[in-house]
């Protein structure tokens, strides 16, 4: 659902929105089957999905759709999807985890809420998180993409 608020003309990342990381290749993680060839397991990249819905440690006062707004160095997605075959004892390569948080590597760097930036479409984001860094590469977070609305023309008493 685009929301319809914007920062630099991307739309802010919200908990109400249809924001999302699809796909972030490869999430390495150790899968069974376990035996003495593999210990640790056999290394699988996996595509791993984190959504907006799962979005925690937000805005507290400023909403959009009533919900908490993504904030630099503060929000996450508290799971993410994709890697849940990756569970032999150590999971993933780089975090030793699986089904691990979200996090943002990117925001606005002049639009703040409560005195932090915020987090836009397109903005990088990392997956599968224990702590820093995360078992993927940086990926985009995809939000809505429509535009504001265009501004109003008094000359010609129309929109643009």
């Amino acid at each position: 659902m685009a929301n319809k608020v914007y920062a630099n003309m991307m739309e802010i990342s919200c908990k109400a929105g249809s924001g999302k990381t699809i796909c972030a290749m490869p999430d390495v993680c150790f899968t069974p089957p376990e035996n003495p060839a593999t210990p640790p397991g056999v290394p699988i990249p996996y595509p791993n999905t984190g959504m907006a819905s799962d979005a925690t440690d937000g805005s507290k006062k400023v909403k959009i759709s009533g919900k908490e707004v993504m904030l630099k160095n503060k929000s996450s997605f508290k799971k993410s999807s994709g890697d849940e075959a990756g569970s032999a004892a150590k999971k993933g390569v780089v975090t030793s985890k699986n089904t691990g948080k979200v996090f943002f590597n990117a925001w606005s760097m002049d639009v703040k809420f409560e005195g932090e930036n915020v987090v836009r479409h397109l903005d990088l984001t990392t997956n599968n998180h224990a702590s820093m860094p995360g078992n993927t590469p940086p990926m985009p977070h995809i939000d809505g993409m429509a535009p504001p609305d265009a501004p109003f023309c008094t000359a010609c008493a129309a929109k643009r």
